[in-house]
Formats: C-alpha cells, structure tokens, sequence
C-alpha cells in the first residue's frame, strides 16, 4: 500500500493500452520512486529501461501491477518465487465472476501467491492509489487528496465518487482499492491499515457482497473505535430476499439485516450514494455530538418546516429552546420569527446576515441543543439580493465556524446556492464545516454525526462476533442429522431447546387417542393440540391445531387432527399429536435465527403470531449476543408501546425476553447445524416469556458453519 517500487507487468509501447498508460500516469501524477517496465519484447518505455521478467530486475520491486491477460498471471506469479515481490494487483478479469473455468484460475494464483509469500489485490480490479504517495494504479484523471479511505467493489462507482469529490472543496482521498474478486485480500483486511494510516480519519466502503461478511464485522467493530466507517451497500430491494421456508426466513432481507449487524459493530450505513461522501465527510471534519437533540435555523417557513420533518424521520429529537435562549432570540429577530425549534428567522436575515451568527450563537450555547443545521440561502445572499451582502456573509462564515468549534457542538449548513462556489461557502469549508445543496443529504450527515459516539460505545459492549461451537449438543439434533432429516418436528425442537433449558410452553406426545385423553386430563384447564410432523410445517395451514379443547373432547380430536393432516398431505410422516396447556396471553412476538449468506447467524425478534409477515416489526443482531446486544434488538422493534403496555396492560417482563433471547443465541452457537429456528409465537407477559410453538431447520450437507465461521459467498464483481 506504500511501496518504494512498482513494476508495470505488461507495460507496453502502445500508447493505448493500459500497460502504457499505467507508467504515463505514474511520471506525470508525482510518484518519485522505481518504476520498473516489464515485457519480454520491449526494451526502452518512456526513458524507462525493460525488463523480460519480474525475477530479471536488479533492485527490489515491493508491488507488481499484472495489466496481462488471465491466463498469463499464473506464469507471472510462478516467476516471483526468487524475489521480495510483497503484492501484486491484478487488473484481468476471467476469473471467479466467469464461471467454473475463471474459478480453476483464480484459485491457481492464490495458490501460487501464497507458495511465493505474495498478497493479492483482485483479480477483476479496478486497480488502487495511495494518494498521498501519488501511486495511481487506476489511471483515473482527479483523484483530489484528503483524508478518506475508499474501498470499492465497482470501478465505476469509484470514477463517481472521485468525479464528485473533484467538484467539492475540502473532500478527497487517502487511498483507494478496487477490492475485486478478494481471491486473497478481502474486505476486513484493509481496515487496519487504515486506521493506523495517519493520513486517514474515515474509511468509505461500497459494498455489492462480502466474501467474509463475519470477519468485516469483527474487524469493524475494533477499527470503529478510533476510525469511524461509512457503509453504502447495494441490493437493497426485496428482490434480495431469499426464499425460505420460515418465517424468520422470509423477513430477514438483505438491507434488514446489513443495516442491524453493521450497526451492531459501529458502522455508518447509508442509503443513497449521493449521502456516503458527505457523511464521510461530516464524520472526518467535526466533534460527535452528545445526544440527538438538534436545532434548526432556517431564513424560511418552508426550510424550517421540512427540516423538521427530515430530522424526525430519521428519529432525531427536535427539543424547545430554553426560555433564556428564545429571549435572545427575540432580542435580534423580528416579531414574526419562531423562536421555539425550529427556528425561523421571518426575513430577519435579508439585510443583515450576521443575524444568523447572533441566533447561532445563542442556539450553540443553549444546554438543550447537541447539534445545529442552518437550513435555507446562507451563503447566496449576495447573489439572490445584493453583492454587497457577500462581504458581510464572509464575516459570518467566519464566525459562525468559531462559535460552532467554541461549544465542540456540529453544525451542518445546507444551501440552495451550494452548487455556486460561493466565497462564503468556501470560508466555511475552510474551516471544516459542511456545505450541502440536499437537505436528505445534511440530514443523514447530523444522524450520523448525532449517533455516532452511541453507536461507537455500543458496540465496545456488543458481541465480538466470533462463534465457538463446532459440534452439536444437543441429542435430538444429533440423531436427526444420523438419519438423515433437516426439517425437526414441532415436538423433536422443543425437546432439543428444553435440554437448553428454553422456557417452553410443558408439553406430552400422544400417539393415540387415549394417550390425547390422559394428556389433556392431567392438565388443569382447556389444551391446546397440534399434529406432530416433519413434513407439515404450518400446521394451520394444515387444519392441524386445534385450541381450547376439553378432556372430553381429546380423544375426538385427535382423530380429527390426524385426518385432517392425511388430507393435506397424504404422504406426510405423522409422529402423534402434541398436547400443551394453553398459554397465558400476552404480546406475541417471535424470535428466530437464520444463517446469513454473508455474516452468518443472526437473530430476529419482534411482533410475532400469524400477522408477522404483514406487520414485519422485527429486528435483527448478529450472534453470539451479549445482554447489551439483546437489549438493544429489543429496544430496535417499533410496537415499544404494546412492550410497555398499551391500553391498560401491564407492561411486559423485558429482562426474561432479554434472557430468552440470549438463551436462543448461546443454543445456535452451541449447535452450528442449526440452520433457521423459529420460536412464534413467544407470550410475554408481566410475569415471563412462554414458548409456544417451536421449528429448527438443520443443514447436514457441508454448508453450516464449521469451526465458528460463517458461509462464504463469492461472485462480486469490480467492473
């Protein structure tokens, strides 16, 4: 990443090619160090002496950048066996993202680079830069410097971002990897070196996959703690989500579940691609703030109105301004402003702008405001009424920026006159204060800016990711898996998750009508009856439950129950009937785990019972859970009201779905075979949780985890 040498494998005459290109970009970007052209043909490039080989240059070469075809890096990698070569980035594609034949290849250069002690940057890269260095291995025009990290797995994107970057004063890089296949370096391991770089303050990441989507977020979560990461993530739509035979299954979407275990670690998500480098930005340039409480100061009603409903989407908080803060509000505004929060000027601006710095500073110093948005023309005054006016805009950029790093509060200033270059705004960035044109945009910059330090403390409280279980405990899981089956009955997961100590609703297998009987006699009050069988998931789909039945109806209904079940499937296997007290009502939630193609296990909990695919008021975290981690799932469900007891009920016991929720994660991490689990629905009350009903999918064909790792998916492509 800082090499002292770079050897151009591929380097040619033509000056077409990216083998010519690469060495032109070098001399004229500023890169002062050995450049060594290879090519068996060649003998001079641009005054630069050739050489046949990488193993026929005198000198040390620390990084090789391979512009041949596929089918020669093997050849190429072979003949850095005698040599110091510590990387090489590979630009070629015809890798793993074409086919079974790319993926022979690819895995024949890992090979070989780990044979002759070399690390890998692609295949199927856009290439990388070291900024700073002016190392430029991409050939990209305006790459301005800075302090960002960026870590892409599309090219294109990354000529997005440097094109926008080169367009806004006070953004730009320190680094910049086309990720590509990750054959060998992956994702989380180049956090590291960029939180030791001293020339970054923030790693920005587009992601479209992650070949090791655990591993990210262990590393994230140690790297977040000095470096913050801002996250945009492709393939959010509910075309991602995967069919699965659960419920949990069905609701855990890609976006759903990327956003709640990145959040677990520390990470900044954001939606759109016009938000990353802004937020990136606010992030690098000033303090978190202590709480969500953000003021407003708009020089409009409009502005005003729509700030405020901006910022209480995203869930920030909007406080009243102390009495003494709206007194001197009052004092500098005319009568017709708002002094409350937001604030509206009223046209108390429109001849003297340093207004906005009397009510700024009075606003920055009140206790109840954490963060402040100016929101509205600032910095365009002078273009929208007289020129005059810029001089004095100038002054209150100025002071503005002083009153802000006075009281270590941020303040974010979104302009319709951004887009102008306005020397206001340019005193302004000077002096690390954003300047954004959208109002999305300067919104999704104060939530992160307002959530960060929260975010960052919990997740030195979360889990650490890693999973320890390599077998399974678990008996019934066992014996299923010798014979065979991965779907459990109802009554085979609630015997695996009682061994677990799980609070289950008690429960009694009849196998006969009899046995219905003698189970629903021992039971003081009505029971409830469902058919037992691996085949027939949804029972009530099925016919197969049947509810408040008496001792006397029992044995009619188990007949019942099993006929019913013959009808929906004929071939189904039916082990009996299982018969259960009724449980206690309460609020029905659910709780499930299901294993995440890209970060593995993660749990769900949220509203359960039959509405739970329509109301979809779930959250997830990754396991295994901390106590932290399952509070913080719970306090992430929207029906807050119902947890706390809505309509006179008592409110539910939170501290026993904390420890059920726990108890479920510590169960999956104990029995890596477990696949899905679904626990719907689970009765909390004010006095506990009940498990009512209970389903376990296992994997027995080589694809769970092994040794605590999660699944690894490939096919990401650099384009």
């Amino acid at each position: 990443m800082d090499p002292d040498s770079v050897a151009i494998v591929g380097a040619s005459t033509d000056e077409t090619k990216r083998g010519y290109q690469a060495i032109e970009t070098l001399q004229e970007g500023g890169y002062e160090v050995e450049i060594y052209p290879v090519n068996p043909s060649a003998d001079e490039i641009r005054g630069l002496e050739v050489y046949p080989t990488i193993s026929a240059i005198p000198g040390r070469v620390d990084l090789a950048l391979i512009v041949t075809p596929a089918p020669i890096v093997p050849q190429i990698l072979e003949d850095c066996a005698d040599t110091d070569l510590a990387g090489a980035v590979v630009i070629a594609v015809g890798f793993s993202e074409a086919g079974e034949d790319g993926q022979e290849l690819e895995d024949e250069i890992v090979s070989l680079a780990r044979e002759h002690g070399v690390r890998l940057i692609g295949p199927n890269t856009s290439g990388m830069i070291n900024v700073h260095q002016g190392l430029n291995l991409v050939g990209a025009d305006t790459v301005p410097e800075g302090n960002l990290a960026l870590l892409c797995q599309s090219g294109n994107m990354a000529i997005s971002l440097f094109t926008e970057a080169a367009t806004r004063e006070g953004v730009g890089f320190s680094h910049y990897v086309g990720v590509g296949n990750e054959a060998d370096l992956q994702f989380h391991e180049y956090l590291p070196f960029f939180d030791d770089d001293p020339k970054t303050d923030v790693i920005v990441c587009y992601v479209e996959g992650m070949s090791d989507g655990r591993a990210f977020l262990e590393q994230a979560r140690d790297v977040t703690t000095d470096t913050p990461i801002v996250i945009l993530k492709s393939g959010r739509s509910d075309v991602g989500k995967r069919s699965a035979s659960s419920h949990t299954g069905s609701l855990a979407g890609d976006a759903a579940v990327t956003d709640a275990v990145l959040e677990q670690a520390g990470v900044v998500s954001v939606e759109r691609s016009d938000e990353l480098l802004s937020v990136a930005n606010a992030l690098s340039s000033l303090p978190s703030a202590d709480s969500e409480n953000v003021a407003i100061l708009a020089d409009g009603g409009g502005h005003a109105t729509l700030a405020a409903d901006a910022l209480a989407e995203r869930g920030l908080s909007i406080p009243q301004l102390t009495d003494e803060t709206q007194d001197k509000l009052q004092d500098v505004l005319p009568d017709a402003a708002s002094v409350v929060n937001p604030v509206d000027v009223a046209g108390g601006t429109d001849e003297d702008q340093s207004v906005f710095v009397d009510c700024a500073e009075a606003i920055l110093a009140d206790p109840n405001v954490d963060a402040l948005m100016l929101s509205g023309l600032f910095g365009g005054y002078g273009i929208r009424f007289a020129e005059q006016y810029t001089d004095v805009e100038i002054e209150a950029a100025y002071d503005l920026a002083d009153f802000a790093a006075e009281h270590e509060k941020p303040l974010v200033v979104q302009s319709a006159y951004e887009g102008f270059d306005t020397d206001p705004h340019a005193v302004l960035r000077e002096n690390r204060i954003p300047v954004v044109e959208s109002l999305d945009v300067a919104t999704a910059s104060l939530e992160a800016l307002t959530t960060y330090g929260e975010r960052v403390a919990a997740a030195t409280k979360s889990s650490d990711f890693q999973l320890t279980g390599t077998t399974d405990t678990a008996e019934t899981i066992s014996d299923a898996l010798a014979s065979g089956r991965t779907q459990l009955s109802e009554f085979e997961s609630k015997q695996a998750l009682s061994e677990a100590d799980l609070p289950i609703t008690p429960f009694e297998l009849a196998t006969s009508p009899d046995d219905a009987r003698d189970a629903a006699a021992s039971v003081d009050g009505p029971v409830a009856m469902k058919i037992v069988s691996p085949d027939i998931v949804h029972k009530s789909d099925a016919g197969g439950v049947a509810l408040e039945v008496s001792t006397e109806a029992a044995s009619d209904t188990y007949d019942d129950l099993l006929a019913a079940a013959r009808d929906y499937d004929p071939g189904a296997q039916i082990d009996g009937v299982l018969v259960s007290p009724m449980a206690d009502a309460g609020v029905e939630l659910i709780v499930g785990v299901v294993d995440d193609e890209q970060f593995g296990p993660v749990v769900m909990c949220g509203l359960g019972g039959v509405f739970v695919e329509v109301l979809e008021d779930v959250a997830f975290r990754a396991l295994p859970l901390t106590e932290a981690d399952a509070r913080w799932l719970l306090e992430d469900i929207d029906a807050q009201e119902l947890l706390d007891g809505a309509r006179g009920n008592p409110p539910v016991d939170r501290d026993a779905v904390v420890d059920l929720l726990v108890s479920v994660s510590e169960f999956v991490e104990a029995n890596p075979s477990v696949s899905e689990l679904d626990l719907n629905p689970v009765f909390a009350t004010e006095d506990g949780v009940e498990v009512v009903d209970a389903a376990i999918t296992l994997e027995s064909d080589g694809t769970a985890r092994v040794d605590g790792e999660a699944p690894i998916s490939r096919g990401t492509t650099d384009d």
